[in-house]
């Protein structure tokens, strides 16, 4: 398994159980930190997918295809982030 051969964690944040009003400060501070990671690379990939539409891959029917698709999309959306950075 991937996480074994890369010695990965993955930490999610902690849900409520049925009837849970509270989550322990433990737990609360887990998920706390969890969010803050977790925020920023969902806020990228939402600005990466308005700017390019890359999960519109439909058309796609080889791996070499969706190699072309995927790199594509992200160098225009590096062209896109370069140029809003410059006009700015």
């Amino acid at each position: 398994e991937v996480r074994q051969a890369q010695n990965l964690t993955v930490l999610t944040p902690v849900k409520k159980q049925k009837g849970q009003h509270h989550l322990e400060p433990q737990d609360q501070w887990l998920s706390t930190a969890v969010s803050r990671v977790w925020q920023p690379i969902e806020a990228l990939f939402a600005w990466i997918e308005e700017k390019t539409g890359i999960e519109c891959a439909s058309k796609v029917r080889s791996y070499n295809g969706l190699m072309v698709h995927v790199f594509g999309k992200l160098a225009a959306a590096l062209f896109f982030w370069n140029f809003l950075r410059v006009s700015s």
